[in-house]
């Protein structure tokens, strides 16, 4: 079986969906041997790149600009219908973290079966003038690209009930997997004392991603370290670090170091919160909102905490709790690690994934 699998964001660019296409893309050709071909975006390319990346073949396509993060070219339909003569794929799967791409792949797909991935619960940014024109294209243009689609795959229930209400007969929810020979406890190592970790990668998501909040509870706090992992946006103090972007082992490094992760979102953008898994890999107890997928992802109390999102009294009070009661923090993080072994595994989304495109192929 071949799969042409369309997404704006792969690698070697950095983030939840980057991991979770190239993750996806090797394991179906690895462990079922299906010919994957890649189709993705490249903000840099000035005409159409092909190129081997880690044994699969990319087509880079060209941006003629980008709105925020979400890259814009006029002939990608006429592109996108070149590739499918030539590849003549089995089936495309196409991932939507931002508009464009994935739309137009279901407008070119014609009878090839279309699997639409979605990551996003909402792709409103709580930027008055941008939120007018992501709301016209999730009330004009989403629904037209769903219909088209022969099933679709959601990352969490949130978007299924978010976005996906009235197709709930032809979606299926599989969350992304952690890769486990990364993400791993170092039980040698000794955690640093009253240290808070928080990570986003680009610094336009600082805001939707309650960074703000974060570190107003810090400084409710006595002598706790927050640490920012991502683009430095501004100078820290004596109680907030940014550090920069870390990635690969020196990013679990700062996991396996942490006290606790938090990440506090304000937006239902945030569908499911990957580095919750991840840190969860890493016995890190974690702290989350009651925002978008993390409800999902974090059992309160059980797992990690959880709080209402834009208080930061509430994340105050949460951090001191995971800081001054050691043994439930410990508990919490053993349990989310569990939980992750048994639900988060990139071979069950391979395998669930799999399943779906080929029920789709007639």
């Amino acid at each position: 079986m071949k799969i042409l699998l369309v997404t704006s964001h792969f690698p070697p660019s950095v983030g939840g969906v980057e991991h979770y296409t190239f993750h996806l893309a090797s394991g179906l050709q690895q462990t079922y041997q299906d010919t994957v071909v890649v189709v993705t975006t490249d903000v840099h390319a000035t005409t159409q790149i092909v190129e081997m990346y880690q044994g699969l073949k990319v087509y880079r396509l060209p941006v003629m600009f980008q709105i925020s993060h979400t890259p814009v070219h006029l002939w990608w339909y006429f592109a996108l219908k070149k590739i499918m003569h030539k590849e003549r794929p089995d089936a495309i799967n196409a991932h939507q973290p931002v508009m464009g791409l994935g739309d137009v792949a279901a407008w070119a797909a014609g009878d090839i079966p279309f699997v639409l991935t979605y990551h996003a619960g909402t792709m409103k940014k709580q930027r008055f003038l941008m939120d007018v024109f992501i709301g016209m294209y999730e009330t004009l243009v989403l629904p037209s690209t769903a219909r088209k689609a022969t099933h679709i795959v959601c990352v969490s229930r949130f978007v299924q009930k978010s976005v996906f209400r009235q197709y709930a007969a032809k979606t299926t929810i599989i969350p992304p997997g952690v890769t486990s020979a990364l993400y791993r406890p170092d039980l040698s190592k000794t955690r640093a004392e009253r240290r808070v970790l928080f990570i986003a990668r680009h610094k336009n998501m600082y805001y939707m991603k309650g960074l703000s909040y974060l570190i107003e509870a810090i400084h409710l706090l006595n002598d706790v370290t927050l640490r920012v992992i991502g683009e430095k946006a501004e100078v820290g103090n004596a109680h907030v670090e940014f550090v920069g972007v870390k990635q690969g082992e020196a990013l679990v490094e700062e996991m396996q170091q942490a006290s606790v992760l938090v990440l506090p979102s304000l937006a239902h953008m945030e569908s499911f919160g990957m580095v919750l898994i991840e840190a969860m890999a890493c016995q890190t107890p974690v702290i989350g909102t009651t925002i978008g997928g993390i409800p999902e992802v974090i059992d309160d109390r059980v797992d990690g905490l959880v709080v209402p999102a834009k208080d930061a009294r509430a994340l105050a009070q949460a951090i001191s709790y995971m800081l001054e009661h050691p043994e439930d923090a410990r508990r919490m993080g053993e349990a989310g690690a569990a939980k992750v072994a048994a639900r988060f595994t990139w071979e069950s989304c391979v395998e669930r994934t799999k399943k779906v495109v080929t029920s789709c192929i007639k």
